[in-house]
């Protein structure tokens, strides 16, 4: 029982172990729920440049559980020895407060309430209790956002950001957002509406009034319109974050010439479901460098978005919060196996809006 009389720090020096949610052997593809298990692990102990982060939301994203079965870029980030001995503790996303700080810390101190910086090769480790960061990778939670909200913004808010700043995108720009109802998509229409762009959202028709509440000026519901069969030079930035080949040929039927085609995700649609051969993932990389080269000397540009996260989540924070802009939250659940489970679930379906994050303070694994 978790001991409410001490402080943080104190309960956090003073313990032994933890609570913990991971894996403890390799998954089949689409069989990550069925390896989760509740576990006790030690506490983590900071290196002398490192924070211990005592965590109190971590958002879940797809993307954890692609890397968990080693696909998409989890076939490089993914874990290599799973094993009772070595389990899988999975999750990015975290705000917290800080409880421990290595000799060589100097920019935050214990009782800090910071999130951490979303790196670029993945992370995990946040599915627990505690856990200890780099403080490079460490920023302060903005003052106007609570732990379940910073948690939720922060991974989204960089992809999103990097890709608009990819788009230069002007005021009275004719924008389209593919995947506007899924985080990433609902944060870069509200972004872009801050820009002072024309913003027309591609969802389901069910998704239309969410995504309209956001800020879109037009949704089109792609179960009933190919946005493809618009008129050409209909919009001069489309921003894609589902991926297909499909997807890109539309755009480039209605982008004008001097046109933009950002694409977060590349020709492959829910690339992380499958574990592909080294041929298919080469011919991705070739298909993104032959379209991005192509597309340098005339007409609407291709553009994969890679930005790293550390030199946007700044930007993208400090924008966010001048703005008002807000991550929707579909679902907020406790540190609790089955719901994680629940979670997981509903997040490879494809069909959340929004963000799942998990509340530390509301329930214990």
């Amino acid at each position: 029982m978790l001991d409410t009389q001490t402080s943080p720090a104190t309960r956090y020096q003073n313990a032994k172990s933890m609570n913990a949610i991971a894996m403890d052997e390799f998954p089949e593809i689409g069989k990550v729920v069925e390896k989760l298990r509740k576990i006790e692990t030690m506490v983590p102990r900071p290196r002398p440049d490192e924070v211990a982060i005592e965590l109190k939301a971590s958002s879940m994203h797809v993307d954890e559980i692609y890397a968990a079965q080693g696909t998409s870029l989890g076939r490089f980030f993914g874990p290599k020895i799973v094993s009772e001995e070595k389990p899988y503790i999975m999750g990015s996303s975290v705000s917290g407060t800080i409880v421990g700080t290595g000799e060589k810390i100097t920019k935050f101190a214990i009782g800090d309430d910071v999130i951490v910086i979303p790196h670029e090769t993945g992370e995990i480790g946040s599915w627990a209790t505690y856990r200890c960061v780099a403080e490079d990778m460490v920023m302060a939670k903005p003052d106007v956002l609570n732990h379940t909200q910073a948690a939720a913004v922060t991974m989204a808010s960089c992809v999103a950001w990097g890709a608009i700043e990819f788009g230069s995108v002007r005021p009275g720009d004719r924008c389209l957002v593919v995947g506007a109802s899924g985080a990433i998509g609902i944060l870069m229409v509200q972004i872009l509406k801050s820009l002072g762009a024309h913003v027309t959202g591609i969802c389901s028709g069910k998704n239309a009034g969410f995504v309209r509440s956001k800020g879109a000026d037009s949704v089109i519901d792609y179960t009933t319109q190919n946005f493809g069969d618009l008129p050409s030079r209909s919009f001069d930035r489309v921003f894609d974050v589902v991926g297909g080949r499909r997807i890109e040929q539309n755009a480039f039927n209605v982008l004008t010439p001097s046109g933009r085609f950002v694409t977060v995700v590349g020709p492959v649609c829910h690339v992380g479901e499958r574990r592909l051969s080294w041929i298919e993932f080469l011919r991705i990389v070739g298909h993104v460098v032959r379209r991005y080269c192509a597309t340098l000397f005339g007409g609407p540009r291709y553009i994969f978005s890679a930005k790293l996260p550390r030199s946007a989540i700044h930007g993208a924070m400090e924008h966010i919060v001048k703005h008002d802009i807000t991550m929707p939250i579909e679902r907020e659940i406790g540190f609790d196996l089955e719901q994680i489970k629940e979670a997981v679930v509903l997040l490879t379906s494809h069909r959340t809006k929004g963000r799942i994050v998990i509340n530390f303070e509301k329930g214990q694994a």
